[in-house]
C-alpha cells in the first residue's frame, strides 16, 4: 500500500514548477474501520502564493478552488465528490505566506481503483483544470494482521469530537508533503495496526518503528523503538520523532508487527527525504565538482530545465529529492545533483553520458512538444528517453472511426521482446498523445483499449466489453499484431 506524493501544477507551462499558476500537493491514505469497513482519505495542500484571490463579502480577499474527485473501478465509477475549498481570508493579497489544507474520506470496498483529481481556480476562469490520476490500493480483510499506510502529520491534538480530522481521539492535521527542510526537526505520524486480538487470541506482540537509509537500507539505531502491545482490533501507532540530528539525504519509515517469536506479521513503508542544512564543500558527502562539465552551466533557468528533463530516467527517489532540491537550492547544489545523477550512470565519462542525453531530449522536443509542453513531458517523449528510439511507428491520424493514434513496436525492451506501445488522442488538432495501452512491464495495460480508441464514434456502456462494435475502416488491431 505504498503512495506518492504529487505537486499538481495549473499553469500555461505544466512542466515548469516556477511559472505562475494554481500549485498544490496531494497524497492519500487507505484505513479500515472495524464493523464499517475500509475507506481511504486524500489530503489536498494548496500554495496560498499560487492562488488568486478575491474581494469577499466581508470585504476580505479568499481564493476558491474547485475540486473534482472520481474514484474508478475498472471503468465504473464507485465514487464521485465535487465541492469548492475556500482558503482563509486575508486582507493582504500582497502577503500570502499560508498554504491552506482540505481532507476528505471516501468508502471502499477492497479492490484495485484509479482517482481522477481535477483541480481548477475558480478566480482564474481562463486557465486550463489539472487532471491527476493515481492508483489506489484497499486491501484489508477481519483475519489478517495489517497495517494503514503511515500520515505524516504536522500537529496532533488529544480531541473526543468526531470530525473528518479525528481518529481514535485524536485531531490529526496531516502533512501533505514527505519532504523535511532545516526548519523542520520532528517527524510525526500516524498510523493504525488491524485484527492482532483475532490472529493473536489477544496475545501480545511486537511493534516497531524505525528510520533507515533508502539506498543502503542501513538501519539509524538512534531512530528505532520497539514497543510490547497488547492486543486490540485496532492499535494505534503515534510517534514524534526528533530528527534535529538527521543529515541530508532519503530514508524510509518502516513499521513492523511481530509476534513473540519474532515472526514479521506485517510491515509498512514511507519514503521521505530530508535536507538537514545546506551542503557545503566541507562536508564529507559533497563531492568537488571544479573542472567537471556542471560548472559550465551556470544560469538558474537551465540547470532547471537540466534536471527537470531527466525524470523519464530518473528513480522514483530521485524525482522526488529533486522537486524539493529545486525549490529552494542555490547553484552550487543543483550543479551537484546533475553531477552525482551521471556520476551514477556512468562514473568513466559522465559529461559524455550527459551530452548524449541532451542531444536525445532536443529530439524529442523538436518531435513531441505540445504547446508550451516540452517533449520531454509527454508520454510519446517519456518512452522515446526512457527506452530510445522505436524499430517501427505505426502513424493513424484519419481514420474515420477512431481517435488518432499511433502504434510504436520495439524488438527489444531491456529483458523483453516485441513490446507494443498504444499512444492516441482525443484532441484532433493535439501534438499531447496519451499512453492508452503497452505489453511492456511496468506500463499501462489496457484490456479495453480497442474500446476505449473507438470512443469518439460509439457510445460503450459495457465496461466488460473487449472489442468494438463495428471493426470497418478500423487497422488498430491488425497494426498491433503487426505494426509496419
Amino acid at each position: 500500500m505504498r503512495r506518492l506524493l504529487f505537486i499538481l501544477i495549473l499553469a500555461f507551462s505544466s512542466s515548469s514548477l516556477f511559472s505562475k499558476g494554481l500549485q498544490a500537493k496531494f497524497t492519500w491514505c487507505s484505513f479500515y474501520a472495524p464493523g464499517n469497513g475500509p475507506y481511504v482519505e486524500t489530503y489536498l495542500d494548496v500554495i496560498g502564493q499560487s492562488c488568486n484571490f478575491a474581494k469577499v463579502e466581508s470585504g476580505k480577499f479568499a481564493a476558491s478552488i474547485e475540486v473534482t474527485q472520481v474514484f474508478y473501478l475498472r471503468d465504473s465509477i464507485i465514487a464521485f465528490n465535487k465541492y469548492n475549498l475556500l482558503s482563509p481570508e486575508t486582507d493582504d493579497t500582497n502577503r500570502l505566506l499560508f498554504d491552506f489544507t482540505d481532507q476528505q474520506r471516501v468508502s471502499l470496498a477492497n479492490g484495485n481503483y484509479v482517482i481522477e483529481l481535477t483541480i481548477k481556480d475558480k478566480n482564474n476562469p481562463g486557465a486550463k483544470p489539472y487532471v491527476l490520476k493515481d492508483k489506489i490500493k484497499v486491501d484489508f480483510y477481519p483475519n489478517i494482521i495489517a497495517i494503514s499506510n503511515i500520515e505524516l502529520l504536522t500537529e496532533y491534538l488529544s480531541n473526543t469530537v468526531n470530525s473528518k480530522v479525528n481518529k481514535n481521539g485524536y485531531d490529526l492535521f496531516p502533512q501533505v508533503n514527505n519532504f523535511f527542510d532545516k526548519n523542520q526537526n520532528a517527524l510525526k505520524f500516524y498510523a493504525e495496526v488491524y485484527n492482532t486480538s483475532e490472529v493473536l487470541n489477544n496475545d501480545a506482540y511486537l511493534l516497531s518503528y524505525r528510520i533507515q537509509a533508502h539506498e543502503s537500507h542501513q538501519i539509524l539505531d538512534s531512530y528505532s523503538k520497539v514497543l510490547r502491545q497488547t492486543a486490540k482490533p485496532v492499535n494505534v501507532v503515534m510517534a514524534d520523532i526528533d530528527i534535529s540530528q538527521l543529515i541530508s539525504g532519503n530514508y524510509d519509515l518502516m513499521l513492523e508487527v511481530r509476534n513473540r517469536n519474532n515472526e514479521l506479521l506485517s510491515n509498512q513503508t514511507l519514503f521521505f527525504q530530508r535536507i538537514h542544512a545546506p551542503l557545503l564543500a566541507t562536508d564529507s558527502n559533497y563531492k568537488a565538482i571544479e573542472g567537471t562539465f556542471v560548472t559550465a552551466i551556470t544560469n538558474r533557468d537551465s540547470l532547471y530545465e537540466s534536471i527537470k528533463c531527466l525524470w523519464p530516467i530518473a528513480s522514483t527517489a530521485e524525482n522526488n529529492f529533486a522537486e524539493n532540491r529545486l525549490l529552494a537550492s542555490d547553484i552550487r547544489q543543483l550543479q551537484q545533483f546533475i553531477y552525482d545523477f551521471w556520476v551514477k550512470r556512468n562514473s568513466a565519462n559522465p559529461a559524455l553520458a550527459w551530452v548524449e542525453y541532451r542531444k536525445q531530449v532536443d529530439l524529442v522536443n523538436n518531435e513531441f512538444s505540445a504547446g508550451m509542453k516540452k517533449g520531454y513531458n509527454t508520454e510519446r517523449g517519456r518512452v522515446f528517453l526512457m527506452y530510445g528510439a522505436p524499430n517501427q511507428i505505426s502513424k493513424q491520424y484519419s481514420e474515420p472511426t477512431s481517435y488518432p493514434y499511433e502504434i510504436w513496436q520495439y524488438y527489444k525492451v531491456k529483458d523483453q521482446t516485441n513490446r507494443k506501445f498504444v499512444f492516441y488522442t482525443k484532441q484532433l488538432a493535439s501534438n499531447d498523445f496519451e499512453l492508452l495501452h503497452s505489453d511492456a512491464k511496468g506500463e499501462i495495460s489496457n484490456i479495453n483499449w480497442k474500446v476505449e480508441l473507438r470512443k469518439r464514434t460509439e457510445t460503450l456502456n459495457d465496461f466488460d466489453k473487449l472489442n468494438p462494435n463495428n471493426n470497418y475502416q478500423n487497422q488498430s488491431d491488425q497494426l498491433f499484431q503487426n505494426p509496419h
